[in-house]
């Protein structure tokens, strides 16, 4: 009997103590602040990798300005504008870069000093890691071993070009798009505008330009920022051409 009067006044107290101690700890419970996202602007070097193109060196640099990020990307191939980048609601930095007219996209997460994630460029994926640097411990990144998918930035863009025409030079521009490993675009020249389809790999472009009905196979060789290589009319005439990137 006892201990059940001891019980039965414990369970009142608990009845009359509750309410008052969810209200005072309601009353000093404070939501915790939401962390800042962390500064990356600043310069990095670092690699991206990939099965389709091996390891390309790195140098980037990061601008932040009220959270909106712009820089630029180092590579052995030219630079790459960051168009634009903005911080997610997970923490993680999306940005966009500019590979002569094909757009890619880095997602990454700061780590520390780092910056750790994913690109994609032309189809192609990878990864991308990079370690910022101050200025007095910068180094100069190690040169790219030439690739297929390193080429791709900067074939896409305009050019200037000149075909060999019975010893006449004949200027014509292109404007070439890239997606993967086709090629697309136009050309233009006193002779009219053309389009044209192919394909680019390990530095060889191919393709075939209709004008104006006229189909002409042309190919070249992408070294050193300049194209050169060959045209054939199938059944009239054949020749050399060159083109530099505007």
């Amino acid at each position: 009997m006892q201990s059940r009067r001891i019980l039965t006044l414990f369970v009142i107290a608990l009845l009359m103590c509750g309410p008052s101690a969810v209200s005072a700890a309601s009353l000093n419970t404070t939501r915790p602040a939401q962390d800042k996202p962390a500064d990356i602007a600043g310069k990095y070097e670092g690699v991206a990798k990939s099965q389709a193109i091996g390891e390309i060196p790195l140098k980037v640099e990061i601008k932040n300005e009220g959270g909106k990020l712009t820089g630029k990307i180092d590579t052995s191939q030219g630079a790459l504008a960051i168009t634009s980048g903005s911080y997610a609601a997970d923490g993680k930095i999306i940005m966009k870069f500019d590979a002569g007219g094909t757009e890619g996209t880095v997602t990454a997460k700061p780590v520390g000093d780092k910056i750790v994630g994913e690109f994609e460029l032309g189809g192609q994926t990878g990864t991308i890691e990079l370690k910022k640097v101050s200025a007095m411990a910068a180094a100069p990144a190690t040169p790219a071993t030439s690739s297929p998918a390193a080429a791709v930035g900067p074939l896409a863009g305009e050019w200037d070009a000149s075909a060999d025409v019975d010893g006449q030079a004949l200027a014509f521009s292109m404007k070439l798009k890239v997606d993967g490993q086709t090629v697309t675009g136009e050309t233009t020249s006193a002779m009219g505008t053309g389009t044209l389809k192919g394909t680019f790999t390990a530095d060889k472009l191919a393709f075939v330009l209709d004008a104006g009905g006229t189909a002409i196979t042309m190919t070249a060789v992408l070294k050193d920022g300049k194209l050169t290589g060959e045209y054939e009319v199938p059944g009239q005439a054949k020749g050399k051409w060159e083109a530099k990137k505007k």
